[in-house]
């Protein structure tokens, strides 16, 4: 059943496009569906009324790059935590976790993959079954946008693991039609997205950023093999060279690319690839947090820090597509946790955006990255009714989308998700 026509009548509406905000604008909204909105439309004379006078109506928000099903724990006991820990206990995190995120007002989260798993080569699986629960209204969450991994013997997710953890076979995928074959799989349990590694991280100790790690041949395979079945393509990637490589190939979006070049800037521009910086795991705030991290990763991130501030600066002015991707995972206060993914908004203001451009990295470009422009991402005619009712304004101070008490509705397909009882409904 649809339930009632509701209309919210909005103080400021930011409608996630990047227009000017309009006041005392109406939203309709029927079923899961927007059916209308602007300063023009009526109130239906049989709608359920929620008034927003003097509050600030805009989209639900996108993370486009969190690991959900992560342990909480301290930095100097993440690697050991996470390996020991049981799918079943990591499917639990993942749950409250989405909770998390969508008390904070957001709708929709790409989810790039358990790190440091002991399931095997279905990794994918425990977060297909957290989309399933979330979709049939089981748990609360955001929709779920699933990446199903890809990596090579001694790439990324391969060397995070301690060399002693036993890997199972198919875990990982090497050469053209092996990851061809891997893709197929993925698909097969109904991933939304193939996730893989142009190069090396941070996480791993056995490991530097700068690595190479699939060839452009191998790349290509992937990306030739999930275009051809409708998903995009998502690459960790940090440096110049193997960052080039990921775009020649035809990669969807860079993640991380902290140390862009121009070369590489250009050829985002051209080609239209979206760069998700994840500035919060790089934030002085999330390094500094737990000093007792292993040296080695706070080497890599030390170094990562100032870089990744400053590609961002040259990928902004340059005009490449920015979305917004905490890359939040085993995070552990003072650090970001789940439920403080805003605080990229946050990052992305102080690094140089208009807080509307901030705004639009998290609604319509995260959208448009996922390929789901035409369902969410902007409050329009004909897209999913998810709406989030702000209490102050977040074109004047960003910061306010970080407190949950701020966000006092959030409305995910036509459906009232979290209602902190502020606002008048009649």
């Amino acid at each position: 059943m649809e339930g009632p026509v509701k209309a919210i009548k909005a103080g400021k509406l930011i409608d996630g496009t990047g227009n000017p905000p309009i006041e005392n604008a109406v939203v309709v909204v029927k079923g899961s569906r927007i059916e209308a909105v602007g300063e023009e439309v009526k109130v239906p004379s049989h709608a359920q009324v929620i008034d927003a006078d003097g509050k600030n109506v805009m989209p639900g928000l996108l993370d486009i790059h969190v690991h959900l099903a992560s342990v909480e724990a301290p930095g100097s006991q993440v690697i050991l935590s996470m390996v020991r820990a049981p799918p079943s206990l990591l499917i639990l995190y993942a749950a409250k976790h989405a909770r998390d995120m969508l008390e904070a007002g957001y709708t929709t989260v790409r989810d790039l993959g358990i790190l440091l798993s002991t399931v095997p080569s279905r990794e994918a699986t425990p977060l297909l079954s957290l989309r399933g629960a979330i979709e049939l209204g089981l748990v609360p969450g955001p929709r779920v946008v699933v990446a199903g991994p890809i990596y090579m013997t001694a790439g990324h997710y391969d060397m995070i693991k301690p060399p002693t953890i036993l890997r199972s076979s198919g875990e990982t995928a090497d050469g053209a039609w092996e990851v061809r074959r891997k893709v197929r799989e993925l698909i097969r349990e109904n991933v939304d997205l193939i996730k893989t590694s142009a190069g090396g991280g941070a996480a791993g100790e056995a490991e530097e950023i700068w690595w190479r790690n699939y060839t452009v041949e191998e790349l290509e395979a992937i990306v030739d093999e999930a275009h051809a079945q409708g998903r995009k393509v998502a690459a960790h990637v940090y440096t110049p060279a193997t960052i080039k490589n990921a775009l020649e190939a035809g990669v969807d979006t860079i993640e991380h690319g902290s140390f862009l070049d121009d070369q590489v800037i250009d050829m985002m521009v051209k080609k239209e690839t979206v760069l998700v910086p994840t500035l919060t795991v790089f934030s002085e705030r999330n390094v500094s947090a737990d000093p007792d991290r292993p040296v080695y990763y706070l080497r890599k991130m030390g170094d990562i820090l100032e870089a990744s501030k400053n590609s961002f600066q040259k990928a902004h002015r340059a005009g490449v597509k920015i979305a917004a991707g905490t890359d939040l995972w085993a995070q552990w206060p003072p650090a970001p946790i789940f439920g403080e993914n805003a605080y990229e908004l946050e990052l992305m203001v102080k690094y140089g955006m208009s807080e509307m451009e901030a705004i639009v990295a998290s609604t319509k470009t995260a959208a448009e990255a996922l390929g789901l422009e035409d369902q969410i991402g902007t409050l329009e005619k004909g897209k999913e009714a998810d709406i989030i009712i702000s209490e102050s304004d977040p074109l004047k101070n960003i910061e306010v989308l970080q407190d949950k008490e701020n966000i006092q509705m959030v409305m995910k397909g036509g459906k009232i998700a979290v209602n902190r009882g502020m606002i008048p409904i009649k």
